[in-house]
C-alpha cells in the first residue's frame, strides 16, 4: 500500500475544517453563560458555508478518482455531490431549529456542534474507499446522532427515542463491522478497488465466509437506510426526537447511507451483483409494501412520515437494484428531492408546535388553510412531491427510479413501485384533506413568528417544484457525478 504524503491531506481540508468549527462551538458554549443562541446560529451557518467553499476549491486541485492517504480516502466527482447535499441540508435544519433553540430550556452550542459533528462524518463517509475508513466515519454520524435524538433531556419521549437508537445503532454497528471482518478474512483486504478484485478468488475458495460477510455488511447498511426488515427504530425515534432533528435523520442521514451503500455494493462487491441484487430487490419490496401499508393507519403525523420514509427507502433501493446508468442518476436525482421535501415537511410541522411537541396529529391540521394559507399551500406541495405527483421532483424521480427498473428487467419490482405510489395517496392526502376540508376549534391565524424557518420552508418548496418543471440541470448534475458501473 502506498505511503501517505502530507499534502494529501489538504483534500480532507473542508472536513478538518468544519469538525474544529464544532468543536469551538462546544467549547465556547461552555465557557460560562455560554454564547448567544443568534451568535451560535451563525457561526454555525458560516462554517457551513466556508466549507462549501472549500469543498468547490478542492474540487479543481485533482483528477476525479484520485486516491489518498494510502487509498482510505477518494477524491471524486461522487463524493462533492453528496458532500454539497450535506451542507445544504445542514444549513436548512440549522434554519429549521431556530426557533426550537431560542425556546428551549438548553445551551445552544452543543446542538449545533453535534450537527457539524454528524455532517462532518457524513462527508468523510461518503469519501471512504475502505470498508474500516468509512465504518469510523459512519460511528462518528452514528454517535452525534444518538445525543441529537435525545437532546429533550427532560422529556421521556426523547431519552426513549436516544435509547431505541443507540441500541439498536449499536447493534447495526457491531453487525456491519463483522462482516467488514469475514471479508477481510476472506480476502486480505478491506479496500474497495481490491476487494472486488480478490473475491472471485474468495468466492471459490471459501464461499460460505464470503456469502456471510457481504450479508452481514449489507444488513449493517440497510439499518441505516431504514429499509425492512431492519426499520423498526424508526418509528419512535422519529417521533420521540426534537422534531428539526428527526428532519436531519430523515433527510441528510437516510441521503448519506444510501451514498456510501451504494459505492460499496458498485466498487467493492461488484462479482456478487448477481447475488446481491435479489437481496436488493426483496427489502425495497418489503419497504414500500410494509412502509405505505403501515402509514395507512397512522393519526400521528410524525409516525406517518416515518413509515413514509421507509416507504421512500424501498423506492431509492430500485435505483440500486437496476445497476445501469439511469438507475444511479436517477436515485441521485430523488434523494435531492426527497430530502428538501422531507426537511419542508418537518418544517412545517415545526411551525405548529408548541412547547417542544404538537403539531403531530392530523387535528393539528384542520382548517389550516384557513387559519396560515401560505403554510397550508406550502404543505400541500411537499405531500403531493411525496406521493409523486407533477410538478414536482417528486413525480419525476419515481418515474426515472422505475424506468431505470423496466430496462434493467425488474419490471414486477416498478409495478409494485407504482402500486404502492397510489395507495401512498389515500395517507398524504388525508392530512390534505384535514387542511383544506375540515373546520377547527382554533380559529386565530397560525403566528409564523419565525421569518427564517418560513424562508426555509419556502426554499424547500421553491426547489421541489423548480425539480419537476426543471429536472434537466439538475440530472445533468447527477449524470456528471456518476460511479463506474460493475
Amino acid at each position: 500500500m502506498p505511503g501517505i504524503e502530507p499534502q494529501e491531506f489538504l483534500f480532507l481540508l473542508p472536513e478538518m475544517f468544519l469538525a474544529a468549527v464544532g468543536m469551538t462551538l462546544l467549547v465556547a458554549g461552555s465557557i460560562g453563560k455560554g454564547v448567544n443562541h443568534r451568535a451560535i446560529e451563525g457561526w454555525s451557518l458560516a462554517g457551513l458555508g466556508l466549507t462549501a467553499v472549500l469543498v468547490f476549491w478542492i474540487k479543481g486541485q485533482a483528477i476525479s478518482g484520485q486516491l489518498l492517504l494510502a487509498e482510505m480516502f477518494i477524491h471524486d466527482n461522487y463524493a462533492i455531490f453528496w458532500k454539497i447535499l450535506f451542507l445544504v441540508a445542514t444549513a436548512l435544519t440549522v434554519f429549521l431549529s431556530a426557533r426550537f433553540v431560542e425556546e428551549g430550556r438548553y445551551r445552544p452550542s452543543e446542538y449545533y456542534s453535534l450537527l457539524l459533528l454528524a455532517t462532518t462524518g457524513m462527508m468523510l463517509m461518503v469519501s471512504g474507499f475502505t470498508l474500516l475508513s468509512i465504518w469510523i466515519s459512519l460511528e462518528l454520524m452514528a454517535l452525534s446522532s444518538y445525543i441529537l435524538a435525545g437532546y429533550f433531556k427532560r422529556e421521556k419521549k426523547s431519552n426513549e427515542a436516544a435509547l431505541k437508537y443507540f441500541i439498536l445503532g449499536a447493534l447495526s454497528s457491531g453487525i456491519l463491522l463483522y462482516g467488514i471482518s469475514l471479508l477481510y478474512g476472506a480476502t486480505g483486504t478491506i479496500q474497495l478497488a481490491e476487494l472486488a478484485a480478490r473475491l472471485p478468488g474468495a468466492q471459490a475458495a471459501n464461499g460460505m465466509l464470503v456469502t456471510l460477510g457481504w450479508i452481514f455488511l449489507a444488513a449493517g447498511l440497510l439499518f441505516k437506510v431504514a429499509a425492512v426488515p431492519f426499520h423498526v427504530w424508526t418509528p419512535d425515534v422519529y417521533v420521540g426526537a426534537p422534531t428539526p432533528v428527526t428532519a436531519y435523520l430523515a433527510a441528510a442521514s437516510k441521503a448519506a447511507s444510501f451514498a456510501i451503500l451504494v459505492r460499496i455494493f458498485y466498487m467493492g462487491l461488484t462479482p456478487l451483483v448477481l447475488d446481491w441484487q435479489l437481496l436488493v430487490a426483496s427489502v425495497a419490496v418489503l419497504s414500500m409494501v410494509w412502509g405505505n401499508l403501515a402509514a395507512l393507519t397512522q393519526q400521528n403525523v410524525k409516525r406517518m412520515l416515518a413509515y413514509s420514509s421507509i416507504a421512500h427507502a424501498g423506492y431509492i433501493l430500485i435505483g440500486v437494484l437496476a445497476v445501469n446508468e439511469i438507475g444511479l442518476w436517477a436515485l441521485m436525482f430523488y434523494l435531492l428531492a426527497y430530502t428538501l421535501m422531507t426537511l419542508g415537511a418537518f418544517g412545517t410541522v415545526i411551525l405548529l408546535e408548541r412547547r417542544e411537541y404538537a403539531g403531530e396529529t392530523y387535528a393539528d391540521y384542520a382548517g389550516l388553510a384557513q387559519r396560515a394559507p401560505l403554510l397550508a399551500a406550502l404543505m400541500l406541495i411537499f405531500l403531493l412531491g411525496l406521493t409523486g405527483i407533477p410538478p414536482t421532483g417528486g413525480f419525476f424521480g419515481k418515474f426515472y427510479l422505475f424506468a431505470a427498473a423496466v430496462e434493467s428487467g425488474w419490471t414486477w419490482v416498478a409495478v409494485i413501485g407504482v402500486i404502492m405510489s397510489a395507495i401512498s395517496l389515500y395517507y398524504y392526502m388525508g392530512v390534505v384533506v384535514y387542511m383544506y376540508f375540515q373546520d377547527s376549534e382554533r380559529t386565530t391565524p397560525v403566528p409564523l413568528r419565525a421569518p427564517v424557518l418560513v424562508g426555509a420552508i419556502g426554499f424547500c418548496a421553491l426547489v421541489t417544484v423548480l425539480l419537476g418543471i426543471l429536472p434537466g440541470p439538475f440530472v445533468e448534475l447527477a449524470k456528471a457525478s456518476l460511479l463506474p458501473l460493475p
